[in-house]
């Protein structure tokens, strides 16, 4: 056996090559029950594609020191055959946390695809019968999987039952930077936990892992990588941290965002002010998927003083395009049956000269096969391809009072715009210009976050498929200086909560509903205080109006008005509206800590009553507000106690109130 060990953990190997011991020292618990596997590769040959060699049963040799220790694997035993094939773990200590990363030399014939890291291996429970552990899992702004151990943890797969091996091990698998928006998890009880992050600052596409036998409920957790390396080719990979911890996943995000700052990763853009104090806008499709027109460019001027009327200044337009929302994109050019591109700017205009903005919608990521982009331009070499060599679609249909188009068709397929293909950023570049010249003071880019597909187009920069996503940051950081040239209240915005694209961004549409059970949004907002995030989904029509509207304004996110799937106005729900009146003019009287100030969650207070639920925001210059809702149906006094003060509420039913 092999151990390294520092005052937070201990870690042991055993001699067969298995994961044997992890202690948190800190509590004193022991995190494997028993020996899990350290890693797992993927190779291709021929037909076979996916030939797992598992750490199990190979031979290797140990390189240890005091804090760190190397296993070489001389060759593997594949699938009746020595793979020659060079592996080297890597574990080493810092003062807190374990740090393993791995080697590959591959001077064999087969294609080496992937590799899972899962330093921990055969655990269980965090401590007793693990009712209390959870995992905190940034899939979109996050959610927590309770019981990981005692779960089918197909049910968060995404896919049907027989579609992977669900009858040997259940997993949680997902995509960075994609779905998931932050490369990092947590395994918790609240009173303790294991912080596992992947430390990459390559933005190539990896996975975390978690697995579950279908035979024990043991657990295995980490990340996977996509080396993709062909014979003679070399990986070196990059680093999984595991830190044991105390409390919950609150600290786990202190040691991502530190990750973050001191790597010099997050490079966050200052947003321009207005971006800042925006508390929401008014979504609306102009004109559909199947062309008949919900509005046109005349009708500019009374969207907008719809919104105004619930305390919004800012329009959003989606379907303003002569193709219609969700066709013919990418080509972007008013349309003469809306009023032409005249009237298009004078609607603009009035809108400016009221004090407001218009915010105008272009998709990062859809190319139509029947656009004039497609049929007669570069089109066919932007889009991303498939392991199997096609173009990957993304099919949708919208429609009106029909079904013939909806029900007795598969949807309208449009395809993906690859972010390492130079064609397609100059498109993007370009069209964002026009929407500028148009006077628009935001572009939002559409499908910005998502997915993290492979793309197989050897015609693009990326130098594997597994690297589609690395310069889409980049991207996005020169959409952004392009768009600032247009003016100094210019703004780009995305969709999709995803850190190291948000962080080029002045405010990002959201993708969680504020009221999901298994939500915890607070994971991302937390770890990223600054970024303005829009409320998906919570503003669509009149129920349960007032819940909506109070969890939004507690995670600090702001309003995403889409009423009626963004064709209806905010007269059509009258009480949301009336609401919103009252709720933003709260936000404009504590817009330096609610607005300008960044989300702190718990941090900063107390309170004595568990009926009502409560935020802290702080502000530039270091002052604390607690935000407090009152979910019940009856009033709820409440005593806050913050460092310098201490306040005493009565909360009125359904309502927020501000300490």
């Amino acid at each position: 056996m092999q151990a390294i060990e520092n005052e937070a953990l201990r870690f042991a190997i055993d001699d067969l090559g298995h994961a044997s011991s992890f202690v948190n020292k800190l509590s004193g618990h022991e995190y494997i029950v028993e020996g899990g596997e350290l890693f797992k590769l993927i190779y291709a040959e021929k037909e076979r594609t996916e030939i797992p060699v598992f750490a199990s049963g190979q031979a290797f040799s140990v390189k240890a020191k005091a804090d760190s220790m190397d296993l070489v694997y001389d060759g593997l035993q594949g699938d009746g055959r020595r793979l020659d094939v060079k592996l080297t773990l890597h574990f080493h200590l810092t003062d807190e946390s374990l740090v393993v990363s791995a080697d590959l030399v591959n001077h064999d014939k087969a294609s080496i695809m992937e590799i899972s890291l899962t330093a921990l291996g055969g655990s269980r429970f965090i401590d007793g019968d693990g009712k209390d552990d959870y995992i905190a899992w940034p899939d979109h702004m996050g959610k927590k999987i309770p019981q990981p151990a005692l779960r089918d943890l197909s049910v968060y797969a995404g896919f049907r039952k027989y579609e992977r091996h669900d009858h040997l091990h259940t997993d949680l698998d997902c995509l960075y930077p994609a779905r998931m928006s932050m490369q990092w998890y947590d395994w918790t009880n609240g009173r303790e936990g294991l912080y596992i992050g992947s430390h990459d600052t390559t933005g190539h596409t990896k996975c975390a892992h978690v697995e579950r036998s279908a035979k024990t409920g043991l657990l295995q957790m980490g990340f996977i990588f996509y080396p993709m390396i062909e014979t003679d080719e070399v990986y070196v990979g990059t680093d999984v941290v595991y830190q044991p911890h105390l409390g919950d996943w609150h600290t786990a995000s202190k040691i991502y965002r530190a990750f973050m700052e001191e790597s010099g990763y997050l490079k966050l853009t200052e947003q321009r002010p207005w971006a800042k104090e925006f508390k929401g806008w008014l979504r609306v499709i102009l004109k559909p998927h199947h062309c008949e027109l919900n509005w046109d460019y005349h009708d500019i001027p009374m969207l907008f003083d719809d919104a105004r009327s619930a305390g919004l200044d800012t329009l959003f337009l989606l379907g303003w395009e002569k193709g219609g929302f969700a066709r013919m994109w990418p080509d972007y050019e008013a349309d003469e049956r809306m009023g032409g591109e005249k009237v298009l700017k004078e609607g603009i205009e009035y809108v400016h000269s009221k004090g407001g903005k218009v915010i105008m919608f272009l998709s990062y990521s859809l190319i139509d096969h029947q656009s004039d982009f497609y049929k007669n331009g570069p089109g066919e070499e932007c889009t991303m391809k498939t392991i199997w060599g096609d173009e990957i679609p993304f099919s949708e249909t919208y429609c009106g009072e029909a079904t013939y188009r909806k029900i007795p068709n598969p949807p309208m397929p449009m395809y993906m715009g690859c972010p390492g293909s130079d064609k397609w950023q100059d498109k993007m570049l370009k069209s964002a210009d026009y929407l500028c010249s148009l006077g628009a003071d935001g572009v939002l880019y559409d499908l910005g976050g998502l997915p993290a597909y492979f793309c197989y187009d050897k015609r693009h920069n990326h130098t594997k498929p597994s690297h589609s996503m690395e310069q889409k940051s980049q991207r996005f950081a020169q959409l952004r200086d392009r768009i600032r040239e247009d003016g100094e209240d210019s703004i780009i915005l995305m969709e999709h909560t995803v850190d190291i694209f948000n962080m080029n961004m002045d405010i990002v549409q959201g993708t969680n509903k504020a009221d999901r059970p298994d939500d915890l949004i607070e994971m991302y907002r937390y770890t990223f205080p600054e970024f303005v995030i829009t409320n998906r989904e919570s503003g669509q029509d009149q129920n349960d109006y007032r819940t909506m509207v109070n969890r939004s304004v507690i995670l600090g996110l702001r309003f995403d008005m889409t009423i009626f799937r963004c064709c209806g106005l905010l007269k059509d729900i009258p009480l949301y509206r009336d609401y919103l009146v009252e709720v933003n003019r709260m936000l404009d009287e504590h817009k330096d800590t609610l607005l300008l100030g960044s989300f702190r969650d718990q941090d900063g207070f107390a309170i004595d009553n568990s009926l009502v639920k409560a935020k802290s925001f702080e502000s530039k210059e270091g002052h604390l507000e607690v935000v407090v809702w009152n979910p019940a149906d009856e009033d709820q006094q409440v005593t806050v106690e913050l460092a310098d003060r201490t306040v005493r509420l009565c909360v009125k039913a359904q309502s927020l109130a501000i300490a």
